[in-house]
């Protein structure tokens, strides 16, 4: 039971540097000088000429990605992210973060030690697009392609077998990722929005060739400062073992300044 709580707190931690933000899939960026954090996004800075830049909070694997803006299409505001990942410290980590010092090489590892985690990268472009209101409905679609570089020499053995982070590491077994979702966001109420979106990775390359997640709940804001969001995430995908299904709760907590 110990290593299932410790695997899955590890997972809480990789969630926090591969892509889980909420609000953030939009085609706007923040304006100049604002600030966003919240637990399972990266930090966001609102930079001059309409850019946006992006930290993940996870120093192992460092991941920096900039959203900038693009002339609109008829009534779709359109912006261009670029992304750029270093996993490797992380993985390394992962073989083995507390076992080494409990005396068993193996415990607690979600990689396995005999495998050797090369040096890697991998790149990411994405266009979204963004139409409507938030009090009338506002709709996000985006899509995107993702590369690796030097991901030939990981074996494909090494995977982390679990949902959401599978599929967003995936590029390193495959080389090659595609990206595509979409998020409905309504305000009901000057502090009570929903938020309803999917994301599917398609990963031609692996054994495991898709995975599909969608998300929905309700946003609380109590001002510019501090929103809440709670409801669930479903997970579906095919992974190395085989295809499975997962329906978890979700709650996050965003500040900004």
């Amino acid at each position: 039971m110990n290593k299932k709580i410790l695997k899955f707190t590890f997972s809480l931690l990789i969630m926090t540097a591969i892509n889980a933000q909420w609000k953030s899939e939009t085609a706007f960026t923040l304006e100049k000088g604002r600030k966003e954090i919240s637990l399972f996004a990266p930090f966001r800075i609102g930079l001059q000429n309409s850019t946006e830049l992006a930290i993940n909070k996870f120093l192992l694997i460092p991941n920096v990605s900039i959203k900038q803006i693009r002339p609109s299409i008829n009534k779709w505001s359109m912006a261009q992210r670029f992304q750029l990942e270093y996993p490797s410290l992380g993985m390394k980590w992962l073989q083995s973060p507390l076992g080494k010092e409990l005396g068993d090489p193996n415990m607690f590892a979600l990689i396995s030690p005999e495998f050797e985690i090369p040096q890697m990268i991998s790149i990411y472009a994405e266009m979204i697009g963004t139409t409507g209101s938030t009090q009338n409905g506002q709709l996000t679609l985006n899509g995107g392609l993702g590369f690796s570089l030097n991901g030939k020499n990981l074996s494909d053995d090494a995977t982390i077998d679990l949902p959401i982070i599978y599929p967003r590491l995936s590029i390193y077994y495959n080389q090659v990722l595609i990206q595509l979702g979409g998020e409905y966001y309504k305000q009901f109420s000057e502090k009570l929005a929903y938020l309803v979106d999917y994301d599917m990775f398609l990963m031609p390359n692996g054994r495991g060739r898709y995975a599909f997640e969608h998300k929905s709940g309700m946003v609380w804001s109590k001002n510019q400062k501090f929103k809440i969001l709670f409801g669930y995430k479903l997970t579906a995908g095919e992974y190395p073992f085989g295809t499975q299904a997962h329906l978890l709760p979700l709650l996050d907590l965003q500040f900004g300044w």
